[in-house]
């Protein structure tokens, strides 16, 4: 271990300009993560999450040059960093992590974007930036995960996300490292987020607030302001961990490859552990069509966690359907699809769904875990059963496939939302962002 603290060592790094160690491949996933996180920001636009903070912050008069996505206004850093952060996981369709239980996106990504616009940077100190907010996500991560999560219970894109938040933030305002050891002390007593709200508006509200006190961290740091200095050297993190952490495991992640890599993009608005559910018995009547009448039962076998998070068999709106493997796996056999306007409580009310739900059962299979898929095995009242395993992550991201995935999904929430026109002036804006003068000019179109 350095003689230097752990908390210096996170900040000297959050700070530092990596422009030049950057390769290709780490800024077109940056470029990706930003096209991916726009996109699932405009579908948050008319989230009522989302409506309900632009009313508190116009009642509030809140005013500044930070652009509020989708909604043709502008607020100061902090709040824009709220509502873009609320917006972006408002429905569930942001990026999630390929073996954390966390999103790196929706806290860094809008403080990110904030603070590039208060400061006036250019598209580089923005990407630097994020990829450095990310990193420290994936560093402190190492350190204090699983347990902060399993046993802990807390939303970790918001506990965490808010470090990430103000690594970004303080890169691109150009904190010197005592000022970004004093933002991580500030962001300690601002960190929240927990999964009882799972499945409310508290939920994506905790990337927002993320996202918004990183910002505003990182801000009051640069103007003297001070927090904790050594809190990582505290015994902070194994309060929240709820174990003795090996600072070690946080520092040689710190220098480990890029965080920005281990995103994953998502197929469906809902809570990632449904995914399996749906992917499976999409399959399964896909290879052996039956009536949904002729169903007798259906037997969900995922990842043991998965139970605790979506394991609500009796969602009583749409909102709570996006955290029920039974009705995410109901909707696409009664409608075809899942996709962003299944999630309705008329639907949930649907009598096909609610025929389907009582006779769902889960059961628990730690041998999916590691890839949080999962096995589904479908009983006809002919006798027949026929079974499909899904595994989801835990295997290299083809870059290609990646960007054809990421585009395909922004055009089609774009073009319906912007219009063909401005949704391709954007995503121009997104895939050249390393060549922009000032971030403002794509804050402009968005």
């Amino acid at each position: 271990m350095s003689e230097k603290t752990v908390t210096m060592q996170l900040a000297e790094y959050s700070v530092a300009d990596h422009w030049d160690t950057f390769t290709e491949r780490d800024i077109q996933m940056t470029r990706l993560s930003y096209v991916d996180w726009v996109a699932s920001a405009i579908t948050g636009v008319t989230e009522e999450s989302a409506l309900k903070l632009m009313e508190l912050a116009e009642e509030e008069h809140v005013s500044g040059d930070c652009v509020i996505i989708g909604q043709g206004k502008k607020t100061s850093p902090a709040n824009a960093a709220l509502i873009n952060g609320t917006e972006s996981h408002a429905i569930d369709f942001d990026d999630i992590h390929d073996f954390l239980s966390l999103h790196l996106c929706s806290p860094v990504l809008p403080a990110a974007l904030a603070a590039a616009e208060y400061k006036k940077a250019d598209g580089k100190s923005l990407i630097n930036g994020t990829i450095n907010g990310m990193q420290i996500m994936v560093a402190l991560s190492a350190g204090i995960m699983p347990e902060h999560y399993n046993n802990g219970r807390w939303h970790a894109t918001g506990t965490i996300g808010v470090f990430g938040a103000a690594a970004a933030a303080g890169a691109i305002l150009e904190l010197n490292p005592e000022q970004m050891c004093n933002a991580f002390g500030i962001c300690a007593g601002l960190c929240c987020g927990i999964q009882l709200n799972f499945g409310t508006m508290a939920k994506p509200m905790a990337a927002g607030m993320a996202a918004k006190n990183g910002v505003m961290a990182a801000i009051l740091a640069s103007r003297g302001f001070t927090g904790r200095a050594d809190i990582f050297d505290t015994d902070f993190l194994d309060n929240i961990a709820t174990k003795k952490v090996d600072l070690n495991q946080i520092i040689e992640r710190l220098k480990g490859g890029y965080g920005v890599h281990e995103l994953r993009f998502k197929r469906y608005p809902c809570g990632a552990p449904t995914h399996s559910g749906i992917i499976n018995c999409k399959k399964i009547l896909a290879e052996h069509p039956h009536a949904i009448e002729d169903i007798e039962k259906i037997v969900f076998e995922p990842y043991p966690r998965a139970i605790r998070l979506v394991g609500n068999m009796d969602p009583q709106t749409g909102l709570q359907g996006k955290f029920s493997i039974g009705f995410t796996a109901a909707a696409q056999i009664v409608f075809g699809q899942v996709t962003i306007e299944t999630f309705t409580d008329e639907n949930v009310k649907n009598p096909q769904v609610q025929y389907l739900l009582p006779r769902m059962e889960l059961v628990a299979c730690d041998e999916f875990t590691p890839s949080r898929g999962g096995r589904a095995t479908m009983y006809f009242k002919d006798g027949t059963s026929y079974t499909n395993s899904t595994y989801l992550l835990g295997h290299d991201l083809d870059l290609n496939e990646a960007e054809a995935d990421v585009s395909g999904k922004y055009a089609e929430i774009m073009n319906a939302r912007v219009g063909v026109e401005k949704a391709e002036k954007i995503y121009d804006f997104l895939m050249k962002l390393e060549t922009l003068d000032s971030v403002t000019e794509l804050s402009e179109v968005l």
